[in-house]
């Protein structure tokens, strides 16, 4: 789907076939929509609340320890809990938000990558709030790094400077001492706090981790350095979007084309479904909410999933 770029104006033409490229891409707009309803829906109906049996209740029985030692944090694995829940909220909605956006009459050129980078951050933090191989000890020094990057950003931010009750300031300072009395360091490295060697994971690596199994691998760059840099407005993510021709560096007078094309679209549902469905999983086996009907959500997702690879590879070969 394209639109014409005349010289240095931009000027949106209306084109037809919006309904052929939306029904083309009707199978992958609703896998997207059925993973994210489902996890949004596991969500609503069991809130915070572990099934008796999992690792999540394991972790809520050693709580009293680390609040006794913590000196005023009343419920750490509780609260880091509730981070997770809210995180993979956060990407199921992101999610969502993707699909809606592709199935609109007016399809998006570059808003739909702003959402997709969206989703894999939150499926990023998620993940790792919630991984089902923490121990416990690990689980509440994540959830103290969350509580105090929050206060530090409100604070480099000056969001509370002029605010007559405790600002960010002290509200930092706070989370720093309940560091301390637990016994753990803590330092920052880009902004972030490192609190005795846990810091929120590298978003390029976390990427990487989810889509294929190693942090190390190159897809996690060089997927969050395009979306970023389409975030950014940043010209070289711009130019993905001009199919032809391709401009001068000074563009000209020249007639170039833009938009968006199914198969660039079918790329990042791939990673955003591979993305949400595993951080879904993280937190539905920690909290013991992996049964049939999240099983059997996983196998479509993925049977989906399968597809858009075959096709990549057959349109590749």
């Amino acid at each position: 789907m394209t639109s014409a770029v005349p010289g240095s104006k931009m000027r949106r033409m209306q084109v037809t076939g919006s309904d052929a490229f939306r029904q083309a891409l009707a199978p992958t707009i609703g896998a997207v929509l059925d993973l994210a309803d489902a996890v949004s829906e596991r969500a609503g109906q069991c809130g915070h609340q572990p099934s008796a049996s999992s690792r999540a209740m394991e972790e809520i029985a050693a709580e009293a320890t680390f609040a006794a030692r913590s000196g005023g944090w009343n419920e750490p694995i509780r609260d880091t809990h509730t981070f997770g829940g809210m995180t993979l909220t956060a990407a199921a909605d992101f999610a969502r938000s993707f699909a809606v956006l592709i199935d609109a009459d007016s399809t998006p050129v570059y808003g739909h990558l702003v959402v997709a980078r969206s989703v894999l951050d939150a499926c990023v933090v998620a993940a790792w709030l919630n991984d089902p191989k923490a121990d416990v000890t690990e689980r509440v020094k994540r959830g103290l790094c969350e509580q105090l990057y929050s206060a530090m950003e409100v604070v480099r931010l000056r969001l509370e400077e002029n605010a007559p009750e405790r600002n960010a300031a002290e509200r930092r300072d706070y989370w720093k001492a309940r560091a301390a009395s637990l016994g753990w360091t803590v330092k920052v490295s880009n902004n972030k706090p490192v609190i005795d060697g846990t810091s929120r994971p590298s978003v390029p690596s976390g990427i990487a981790e989810l889509l294929v199994g190693d942090g190390e691998a190159r897809i996690g760059r060089t997927q969050w350095s395009y979306l970023s840099s389409v975030s950014h407005v940043t010209w070289f993510g711009l130019l993905q979007a001009i199919t032809s021709p391709a401009p001068t560096p000074g563009l000209g007078p020249g007639l170039v084309t833009y938009g968006t094309t199914s198969s660039s679209v079918r790329a990042q549902a791939l990673c955003v479904l591979i993305a949400l469905r595993k951080a879904a999983d993280a937190r539905f086996v920690l909290m013991g909410w992996a049964d049939d009907d999240w099983r059997a959500t996983c196998e479509r997702a993925q049977a989906h999933e399968l597809a858009l690879m075959q096709a990549y590879q057959q349109g590749n070969a």
